[in-house]
């Protein structure tokens, strides 16, 4: 069975495991690919987990002139090849989450990719194998519908309705992100 990603940003605490994880991981030339939030810096500390949500149809490799962000057959979007990027920038501006971030010192691009050289067996990125609170979970996707569908009767229950967020619509089925 194929594992996907899972986020539940209320359960973030805010410890950055997982960006340190990140920076750790190798061919991240010591960099971190994600990021750790403030909702609103001025209401409260409460954080989230961000990196990339795999679009289905990501904008990032839609608006790259040189064709240098490629998606795996299991719909992974993988960092700019160095090779072919040309330093546009247009991919940090395409993307509706803001997560392809631009070195200027080394003139590339550079994401999160779902740690796909651990992924693409099964094994768990280096965010979700540290993360203490479960923010972040790597896990079968029987296992994610049924969080899916226990959350969203939780969420009747509780009267919460749908946001109608223009952004989350990219994000495709296999990867699981919830917040309240």
């Amino acid at each position: 069975m194929k594992k996907v990603m899972y986020l539940e940003f209320e359960r973030c605490i805010g410890c950055r495991s997982c960006q340190a994880a990140c920076r750790e991981c190798g061919g991240h030339d010591a960099k971190e690919r994600n990021y750790v939030e403030y909702i609103d810096f001025f209401e409260s500390r409460q954080t989230y987990p961000m990196m990339c949500m795999q679009c289905k149809d990501p904008a990032c490799a839609k608006v790259c002139p040189a064709n240098a962000i490629q998606i795996t057959e299991e719909g992974v979007v993988l960092s700019a090849m160095e090779e072919k990027c040309i330093g546009c920038r247009n991919c940090t501006f395409g993307c509706p989450f803001g997560i392809p971030k631009f070195d200027f010192e080394e003139n590339k691009m550079y994401k999160c990719d779902m740690c796909y050289d651990r992924t693409k067996y099964d094994i768990s990125p280096m965010c979700a194998s540290v993360c203490p609170s479960d923010a972040i979970r790597f896990i079968d996707h029987d296992e994610m519908m049924e969080l899916r569908r226990r959350r969203t009767q939780m969420n009747l229950i509780e009267g919460k309705k749908p946001s109608q967020n223009d952004k989350w619509q990219y994000v495709p089925e296999f990867f699981g992100v919830y917040s309240d």
